[in-house]
């Protein structure tokens, strides 16, 4: 009986689990199709395989545009997250990376990762920045740009910001079935164009490797 019992309330678990996961999954794609239809950008479900979710993709005052969400890791290790990312014309030789600092930033510095700092006390303690051209990284993160950048840290703002070859991106942990999470990332998008524009310039004025 005790057996039994057990069965029972392993299936009831499984099952409670796998419906949450459903409810998620809906409110997820209905949050993204909203927002992607207000910014006029075409909504993607999920294949329903693999660890990528539903996304949005189109224009965006002249950048190709993509908001999506992900899994990383299984099990106990799996991550949700969420991105959005804008086309540049950079061709990746500036590559750029800004992490809030913390404890994963420590942990990558004790592996060897060197971070770059722009003499702007306030900045340079909320941002772990990376370049690989630590002048052009500089130039690209100017007074103004690094204001806007701490604001929306402030803001709550948690993700990283990126710029490789052709893409300026913004990442934060979480799913569209949260209230708020899209708007968080349209929020950025401005942002986003500044830093496009920002290592555009700084790029085009690296010498060609």
């Amino acid at each position: 009986m005790e057996a039994f019992i057990g069965v029972v309330v392993t299936v009831l678990i499984i099952a409670v689990t796998v419906w949450f996961g459903i409810v998620q999954q809906r409110k997820a794609a209905a949050n993204l199709r909203a927002g992607a239809e207000r910014l006029g950008l075409k909504f993607t479900p999920s294949a329903g395989i693999g660890k990528e979710g539903p996304g949005a993709d189109g224009v965006i005052r002249g950048r190709e545009a993509r908001i999506w969400s992900y899994e990383t890791g299984s099990g106990k290790h799996r991550k949700c997250w969420v991105a959005v990312a804008l086309s540049t014309t950079t061709q990746g030789r500036l590559l750029l990376n800004l992490q809030p600092q913390g404890f994963n930033t420590k942990v990558a510095e004790l592996f060897g990762a060197r971070e770059i700092e722009l003499g702007d006390a306030r900045f340079d303690a909320m941002w772990f920045v990376r370049a690989s051209d630590a002048t052009a990284g500089r130039a690209a993160l100017t007074p103004e740009l690094r204001e806007k950048l701490n604001a929306a840290r402030d803001g709550g703002a948690r993700g990283n910001f990126s710029a490789e070859k052709a893409v300026v991106r913004y990442v934060q942990e979480g799913g569209f079935h949260r209230a708020g999470t899209f708007e968080r990332l349209e929020g950025v998008i401005p942002l986003l164009e500044e830093l496009a524009v920002a290592t555009e310039v700084s790029e085009s004025a690296l010498s060609p490797s």
